[in-house]
């Protein structure tokens, strides 16, 4: 039975393929999904929440960190009032509860990581000044005191996404020149105070919104709007080796624009855009499609913990047997899930975990999966509680 739920999800909607998916769905398959995530409830546990979008979250330092539209945060089940945080705020990881972490941003952040001894906080956006300093569209604060880093890397753009390593920052965005040097949506910048402007510097011929390092940590995988990288066919998804930027063989290609990315220890994990949504699993070594998932809207964000992807976006239903038509697309077969559900890593098979986010068509911007499950965005009710901007699932 899960070896037929994986040829289904992963098919193209062909006769044979839409013959066993209705046998699947008479059978009862549904009824039966895996348990993966049954570990993770479906109702928020208590969080602090914004006012307004939040775009992008990190874990680290036990603090969870978001970024976004927002300006002040309240406290669970408040209407109006708590604290100013301007585009950026700190949660306690265990509570939910606000931390003193307050930066301040003058505009939108889409992009956070935490550097992987805790320390640093890298933060990228649409913002030109952090914490009443001068930091155009890139930034680096202390994860403990919000104290700004002597680390300037200035950008003509926005940084949309972010990936660190101990040595480089490695940013993605709509942005031309880094530092007054031209860099074109791709940039390799040191983590020293000096912010060295390294010679990696493929070229994408339009906006990157996804970064994240391979399982070895030898390539950078870059996913967004572009359809080509330094003049040759790259769609959407390309490998480029960290250290020299250099594109690397690698065999996926995504059909629309790639949102988000994620790895785990053998696959590469995409949340893609388009006509519909698509969550796509690949090879992490070669890129080999090893399954694809189908909604009716975009996927913007998702997260892998253990052996399940949780999928955040703007959709309202999972396609079962993976086909629909129109456009907009519309399930052939679908099962409500909305802008939020969880797949089986090995498989694409959907899972039981169902928050049911409501409130706002722009849905889920951003999933994280550290100590639980974290997700922002423009919703207002998740999982019937009143529940702004962003909740968190233990």
């Amino acid at each position: 039975m899960v070896e037929v739920s994986c040829r289904v999800s992963a098919g193209n909607g062909s006769p044979m393929r839409g013959s066993v998916r209705v046998i699947v769905v008479a059978l009862g398959l549904v009824a039966a999904w895996p348990a993966t995530a049954g570990a993770v409830t479906s109702t928020p546990a208590s969080s602090w929440q914004t006012n307004g979008r939040v775009r992008t979250i990190a874990v680290g330092a036990h603090k969870i960190f978001i970024g976004g539209d927002f300006t002040r945060v309240r406290a669970p089940g408040a209407a109006s009032g708590g604290a100013v945080r301007n585009h950026l705020a700190a949660l306690s990881l265990a509570t939910g509860k606000l931390m003193p972490w307050n930066p301040g941003a003058n505009g939108s952040v889409t992009a956070l990581r935490v550097s992987a001894n805790g320390v640093t906080v890298y933060i990228g956006g649409n913002f030109t000044v952090v914490r009443g300093h001068l930091r155009r569209h890139l930034a680096a604060v202390s994860a403990t005191r919000t104290r700004l880093r002597m680390w300037h890397a200035n950008t003509n753009g926005t940084v949309y996404a972010l990936a660190v390593t101990a040595k480089r920052v490695y940013a993605g965005g709509s942005f031309t020149t880094v530092k007054g040097s031209s860099r074109h949506r791709l940039a390799a910048i040191a983590t020293g105070s000096t912010a060295g402007l390294g010679r990696w510097h493929p070229n994408a011929n339009s906006t990157v919104r996804a970064l994240t390092l391979s399982p070895g940590g030898g390539r950078v995988f870059a996913g967004g709007d572009f359809t080509s990288v330094n003049g040759k066919a790259h769609p959407h998804l390309v490998a480029l080796n960290i250290s020299t930027g250099r594109v690397a063989p690698y065999a996926a290609h995504p059909t629309g624009p790639v949102k988000a990315l994620r790895t785990s220890p053998a696959s590469l994990v995409a949340g893609i855009g388009g006509n519909g949504g698509r969550v796509a699993a690949y090879g992490a070594v070669r890129g080999g499609r090893r399954w694809v998932a189908l909604t009716d809207g975009d996927v913007q964000g998702v997260a892998i913990a253990g052996s399940a992807v949780y999928v955040g976006g703007h959709f309202n239903s999972y396609c079962q047997g993976g086909s629909g038509t129109g456009n907009p697309l519309v399930c052939s077969h679908p099962v409500a899930r909305r802008k939020a559900l969880a797949l089986s890593l090995a498989h694409g098979a959907l899972l039981r975990w169902n928050p049911d986010v409501l409130g706002s068509p722009v849905g889920i911007s951003a999933i994280a999966a550290s100590g639980g499950i974290q997700i922002g965005g423009a919703f207002t009710k998740v999982h019937g509680v009143s529940q702004q901007g962003f909740a968190r699932f233990k």
